[in-house]
């Protein structure tokens, strides 16, 4: 049976595509609240019936409740045991958080049904002068790609304000890094290794060294700052990527703006506090 191009050659596809990149790997990030959370999920939910649909176009109608029972399996905990096995081999490993709120993005079937049944007469939508490999390849490679990448499992922070990718280098260890600091009291309340079922579902991880360190309370300058969540990953013996995870902060960060500027601001002097009492 051949391939209908337009399953993929069309507005509709290439634009959750789009939003499905954009979202996993930068608004997710700037703009952490219940619609980014969500959005993947919906604009995935339209996305896999029509690939499925071409790559398999025997599959077509069939493709939506196949979609639909891989969205379920993924989203729930018996596909641990898959991603465990795939993430040995795998080059892009993947993570994913059960959520069975994200169930909701399965309302939003009926979208690639209608595309599906209707693909060679919407004419309005059709991306008629490309060639389908050209969406095809990255739309395999955004999928894959879409769960939090490893490093999310220690780069999060039960704090209110979350500062995801904020990181240092420095040329120490671990080790050094705690003793520096300390004589400069600033002193850590609590440090703990990663869990052994972590550390089984990303082996390389064991040679990290990677830990987990709490303050309880820091002060600097004028601003005392609460329950700060730092990692600590060793690249070899005298070399650290540090990183500052996130803190409780007691101003109304309600907005994605005030998020942002808190984020900011906060990144800024943390990072200037540790940096100042490592080259003391």
């Amino acid at each position: 049976m051949q391939r209908n191009k337009y399953l993929l050659l069309n507005y509709i596809f290439v634009v959750c595509l789009l939003i499905l990149f954009l979202n996993d790997h930068f608004f997710k990030y700037e703009f952490a609240n219940f619609l980014t959370g969500k959005l993947s999920d919906v604009v995935g939910i339209i996305i896999l019936p029509l690939l499925l649909s071409y790559i398999f176009p025997r599959l077509k109608i069939h493709s939506i409740w196949i979609g639909a029972l891989l969205f379920l399996f993924w989203k729930s905990g018996y596909s641990e045991g898959a991603i465990n096995w795939y993430n040995q081999y795998a080059l892009i490993p993947v993570t994913r958080v059960v959520d069975y709120s994200d169930l909701l993005a399965l309302l939003f079937l009926p979208i690639p049904y209608f595309i599906i049944q209707r693909a060679d007469n919407l004419h309005r939508i059709k991306i008629p002068s490309l060639h389908p490999t050209f969406i095809l390849i990255p739309s395999l490679f955004v999928l894959m790609a879409t769960s939090p990448p490893p490093s999310f499992s220690y780069t999060v922070s039960r704090g209110n304000l979350q500062c995801s990718k904020c990181h240092i280098t420095v040329n120490y260890s671990q080790e050094e890094i705690v003793d520096k600091l300390k004589n400069n009291n600033i002193i850590f309340d609590t440090i703990f290794p990663m869990s052994e079922r972590m550390l089984e579902r990303y082996p390389g991880f064991r040679k990290n060294d990677i830990r987990f360190y709490k303050i309880k309370k820091l002060v600097i300058d004028r601003d005392t700052l609460r329950d700060l969540d730092f990692a600590m990953r060793s690249i070899n013996s005298h070399r650290t990527k540090f990183y500052f995870n996130g803190m409780q902060v007691s101003e109304n960060i309600s907005t994605p703006e005030l998020m942002r500027k808190a984020r900011k601001y906060y990144r800024k002097i943390v990072f200037r506090e540790l940096k100042t009492s490592l080259k003391k």
